[in-house]
């Protein structure tokens, strides 16, 4: 390896989440043959990395909420310089759960304003439908959601989402072989993977999990202690693999169509029933986002149902984190 400086992280377009101080201490990794890696910030800070024998470095530096560009300089030689434009630190949101959750809704949707990107299993995207790791090819709220957010708080907006079409809870069992619990689990790894190895063990590699599922289970009829049951498996594990009590917020989802009405109170209970555990939060309704004008199909959202979701996904954030 000639004296070239190889860059392992960070990502372009990647987001880290910021801390309470809209602060983050961002991982510089790589690989180089000298003594020394400088890195300078778009705010003129200067940042001394030091190079192991076996020619790998690694560290972090502050960052603060906002889009940076940063230049790696090798001490070997002036002309070893590379530059690593665009990364965020901002809030992350993790989504989950089924269709409704996932690329099944019409049409694809896209981030007017740029400032929100996605985390596929290459690293990082614009979020612009569809979203790389959820199901389907179709359209999701979550760019809206981001733009949203993102007009709210001036801060870069990340999403991993990982939802599946036609699941039901126990699909989703940790404690099973080969589950869709791995999916959410290996968003948390890679979330995690960005920061330091130095970093505190309560962490937070993102704001919250939001979680939008529920048809499935009225299908089958689920009942309402036994999806709060699963549900809870679920959320436990997760806070067991990202090392700290991410928040999870349930929307009260139960509706595909009017042939099992009498089925999707169960499950609207069992979303509660978490609430009151004590083990997630209350997100927002959207059973009654019901007719042509809000889905396409029947079931998926249409345009004016994708912006619906996200606005009340907004109001619910905005409002319990108190970005109002």
């Amino acid at each position: 390896m000639e004296n070239k400086i190889e860059i392992i992280k960070p990502y372009s377009l990647q987001i880290t989440q910021r801390d309470a101080n809209g602060q983050a201490e961002v991982l510089i990794d790589g690989r180089y043959r000298g003594d020394e890696i400088t890195v300078t910030s778009d705010d003129g800070a200067v940042y001394a990395i030091t190079v192991d024998e076996t020619v790998r470095f690694g560290g972090t530096i502050p960052l603060t909420s906002g889009w940076h560009n940063l230049t790696l300089t090798g001490s070997s030689n002036p002309t070893d310089r590379l530059g690593i434009n665009k990364l965020g630190v901002g809030e992350i949101f993790l989504t989950a759960g089924q269709s409704n959750s996932a690329n099944h809704g019409f049409p694809c949707q896209n981030t007017i304003s740029g400032n929100v990107t996605s985390l596929g299993l290459e690293g990082w995207q614009i979020a612009d439908d569809p979203q790389p790791v959820a199901t389907g090819e179709g359209g999701t709220p979550w760019p809206l959601l981001g733009d949203l957010l993102n007009r709210k708080l001036m801060v870069p907006i990340g999403l991993a989402s990982v939802g599946v079409g036609g699941t039901a809870v126990w699909q989703w069992d940790p404690s099973t072989e080969n589950t869709l619990y791995l999916r959410l689990q290996q968003a948390l790894q890679q979330l995690k993977s960005s920061q330091s190895i130095s970093s505190p063990a309560d962490t937070a590699y993102a704001r919250a999990v939001l979680w939008h599922q529920g048809e499935s289970d009225t299908v089958a009829g689920t009942s309402a202690t036994a999806y709060a049951d699963g549900m809870e498996q679920i959320i436990r594990q997760s806070w067991a693999d990202a090392g700290h009590q991410i928040p999870w917020f349930i929307a009260e989802v139960s509706y595909i169509g009017p042939d099992y009405t009498q089925q999707q109170c169960a499950v609207i209970d069992g979303q509660q029933e978490l609430v009151s555990r004590g083990v997630a939060f209350a997100g927002p309704t959207t059973d009654d986002l019901i007719g042509e004008r809000y889905r396409y199909d029947g079931v998926h959202f249409g345009q004016a149902g994708l912006e619906s979701h996200a606005e009340r996904w907004a109001d619910c954030l905005s409002s319990y984190f108190g970005w109002n």
